[in-house]
């Protein structure tokens, strides 16, 4: 009889020593992924939660919204952006960053992609705010603030579109930004 039960401990013991390892190697396993996955973010200085992607294509397809754009976009300033990120996951917040043709930056566009969502902070990071003032973009409220990013001021409107937070930003004169502002609108759906 103790010979039964003696085996039927160790059968015991072995179920949980098997148990403890398979935890313990699923949890090293998921740690080791999701330090893999967050190196490459790390290496190009990204903040937490922002994922630099490919195009406004991609980016569409990471948050599952489709992205305000200019309809005029002056002569100036190269198309496409030179810098797309995204944060928030699905539905989050996008930056679209572009350069004049001599590579200097030239215009930021932040935005929402869900109405009444505000604007993840990880992507306005960075700015001082110098000076505000009210105005307005086709007829909507808006705010005009001169801003400093990394060191280099630049002109900045904050406002609603469509219910979604846009802010656009750049170092032109206030009426080609005014300009771009009015002609920001949604893509189509494909």
């Amino acid at each position: 009889m103790t010979g039964t039960v003696t085996r039927a401990r160790d059968v015991g013991l072995e179920l949980a020593r098997m148990l403890a390892t398979l935890f313990w190697v699923s949890g090293a396993s998921v740690v080791t992924v999701a330090v893999l996955g967050a190196v490459p973010g790390w290496i190009a200085g990204e903040s937490a939660g922002v994922r630099r992607v490919t195009s406004v294509d991609d980016a569409e397809r990471r948050l599952g919204a489709r992205l305000l754009l200019p309809a005029f976009f002056p002569e100036r300033i190269a198309w496409p952006a030179a810098e797309v990120r995204v944060a928030g996951g699905r539905r989050g917040s996008a930056a679209l960053a572009f350069r004049d043709h001599a590579g200097a930056p030239a215009l930021q566009l932040v935005q929402a992609t869900d109405d009444a969502a505000p604007i993840a902070d990880a992507l306005l990071e960075g700015a001082t705010v110098l000076d505000t003032r009210r105005t307005a973009v086709a007829s909507r409220p808006a705010t005009l603030s001169s801003v400093l990013v990394e060191g280099v001021r630049w002109s900045e409107l904050r406002w609603s579109l469509g219910g979604r937070a846009v802010v656009l930003r750049g170092r032109g004169d206030l009426d080609e930004l005014f300009a771009i502002a009015r002609s920001i609108h949604g893509r189509a759906a494909p």
